[in-house]
């Protein structure tokens, strides 16, 4: 009777580890299905908005930067040869082969273009500005400018910048410009200029363009007086650019709240020349730590985070002035040790890219 009992027990006990031990090893074998791969998005694929950059011939030219910029962007702006130094060689002369070459390269691959500038009291032909022409002659001559160029892109350009930077930091118009010497009312031969781009071109959207409009009260203030003034008198003007060489150490609440008073315009925003500067004291002891590159990430997010709060029937695009740290223009005018960029000199992507494109809905 024991023995039995024994045999009884046994067996129950055997069954029960018999049991145990496959469900562990079944347990061990159940394959687990990996969460789903999310692909990330360029800057291009996730806004819902244009994001473009300056570029030059040259720059296109090298497959490197040709390769990144179509990878990321989806508007070209010409960083200097579109104006008008660079196009207008005498009274009777233009220079359009860089241009077309522009143009055409973003129409190969499906680009909008962005036209900068045809008024920029920087780039005045010496020819023209030293002809000490009465104001009808020089305005048009000026007629002559807009009409030809705005023509020859017509349905190719979808946006000018029709003038840049006539404010001074005070908002004064700029003492030193050609035009303000010239005439008695400079903001009407403007509002004229914003005509003669419209008469050429009756769909190009026309922008005015300049830098601190968000940061410096007194000169957005002048900006929307002349606002104000083209739409009583009847001067087209659809956008303003905000040029945005921002910093590190840019307060941006205060960013905030200038771009938001600039969209009370109700025009079309363009943040047109972004980039962002991080050695501040032009330091040549400067080093780009993580800790600074991510400073300026959270910045580049909060820039775009900024922009994407605005109505979204006012957001034209933002603009990097530039591509690669490899060839910003800041390296020249700031200091050689400055990386304001989303790519570095390798053309990859640094922490400020992820940042910016972290802050885009």
């Amino acid at each position: 009777m024991n023995k039995l009992i024994w045999v009884v027990v046994y067996l129950c006990f055997s069954t029960v580890v018999f049991s145990c031990s496959k469900k562990d090893k079944d347990e061990e074998v159940t394959p687990v299905t990996p969460p789903p791969v999310v692909q990330t998005k360029t800057l291009k694929e996730k806004a819902a908005f244009p994001i473009g950059a300056a570029v030059t011939v040259a720059h296109l030219k090298d497959a490197n930067f040709s390769n990144v910029f179509k990878a990321h962007h989806n508007q070209l702006t010409a960083e200097y040869e579109m104006k008008m130094k660079n196009l207008w060689a005498s009274e009777t002369q233009f220079t359009f082969s860089n241009a077309d070459y522009l143009v055409d390269y973003a129409t190969q691959n499906s680009m909008r273009v962005h036209g900068h500038t045809l008024l920029w009291y920087s780039s005045v032909p010496d020819w023209l500005k030293n002809a000490n022409y009465d104001s009808t002659t020089f305005e048009n001559h000026i007629k002559n400018f807009i009409t030809t160029v705005v023509s020859r892109y017509k349905g190719k350009i979808a946006s000018w910048d029709v003038a840049n930077e006539i404010f001074a930091d005070n908002g004064t118009l700029r003492d030193d410009a050609t035009v303000t010497k010239i005439f008695k009312d400079p903001i009407r031969f403007y509002g004229r200029c914003f005509k003669y781009a419209r008469e050429a071109d009756p769909a190009v959207k026309l922008f005015y363009n300049d830098y601190d409009m968000v940061l410096n009260s007194t000169k957005r203030y002048y900006v929307k007086k002349m606002v104000e003034r083209f739409k009583a008198e009847g001067y087209p003007i659809d956008g303003l650019g905000e040029q945005c060489h921002t910093t590190v150490w840019t307060n941006h609440t205060t960013f905030g709240t200038g771009l938001n008073d600039l969209a009370s315009t109700g025009l079309l925003i363009h943040i047109s020349e972004l980039d962002m500067r991080v050695n501040q004291n032009k330091s040549d002891a400067y080093v780009y730590t993580d800790a600074e590159q991510q400073k300026q990430s959270d910045k580049y997010k909060s820039v775009a985070q900024i922009f994407e709060a605005l109505p979204q029937a006012q957001k034209f695009a933002i603009t990097i002035w530039g591509v690669s740290d490899k060839s910003t223009w800041l390296t020249g005018w700031w200091h050689p040790k400055e990386y304001p960029l989303l790519f570095d000199n390798s053309y990859n992507k640094k922490k400020a890219y992820e940042g910016f494109l972290a802050g885009l809905k």
